[in-house]
């Protein structure tokens, strides 16, 4: 029984990373090299960083020529809605190896595109949806300016890969997700898988009993 609950255990929670970027926390330390460096931009993985104030941030990773940077950028909404978290809009502005602005962006006058995260359970204002292809071979770097206090998270790639380590390490990254988004408890899914396996396993043990 022990073995049966542990693999549907395993199963729900596998079944959430087709929905999943690999989350990584971030502090002020991790910036103090100078940039924070990606080491596989193709790897779908997301950042959470939440500034202090007036700030910039730099995430650094290699290029080639002809391949894809696709990214996402966006703050979390907050339940209820925040005000404060609609207005926090840093500026994002990607640089090619050569120090040469590549492209820019001011959020300050756009709308955002209320999008909902399925792995944790979240809504977030999003930003920015980019996809460009890089024209040479270097470090590029992505810088995001704030002014003000304020959370904000940027996401690499579209390939998914778990580890069996990173899929062990799931409920304590949802709870770390939620509480990104000014969030408590359980997911809605996390929920629904609860019941959903309280259910079958009542099932399994009416059929041991009774046949």
């Amino acid at each position: 029984m022990k073995r049966y609950l542990s693999v549907m255990a395993f199963f729900v929670l596998s079944w959430t990373l087709i929905f999943a970027h690999i989350p990584t926390f971030l502090k002020a330390e991790d910036f103090s090299g100078g940039s924070y460096f990606v080491e596989d931009i193709d790897l779908s993985q997301i950042f959470y960083y939440e500034f202090s104030g007036e700030e910039t941030i730099v995430f650094s990773f290699e290029g080639l020529p002809g391949k894809n940077l696709h990214i996402l950028f966006g703050v979390p909404v907050g339940v209820p809605v925040m005000e404060t978290t609609y207005s926090f809009r840093p500026g994002l502005a990607i640089y090619r190896p050569d120090g040469q602005l590549k492209d820019g962006f001011d959020f300050t006058q756009t709308e955002p595109e209320v999008m909902y995260e399925f792995f944790g359970d979240t809504n977030s204002y999003k930003h920015l949806g980019y996809d460009s292809l890089m024209e040479s071979e270097g470090t590029y770097r992505i810088e995001i300016s704030s002014r003000e206090a304020g959370r904000a998270w940027i996401t690499f790639g579209l390939r998914e890969n778990f580890t069996f380590k990173q899929i062990l390490l799931l409920p304590e990254w949802i709870r770390q997700i939620r509480e990104f988004h000014y969030m408590k408890g359980l997911a809605r899914w996390e929920i629904y898988g609860l019941v959903g396996l309280g259910v079958l396993t009542a099932g399994v043990i009416a059929l041991i009993v009774f046949l």
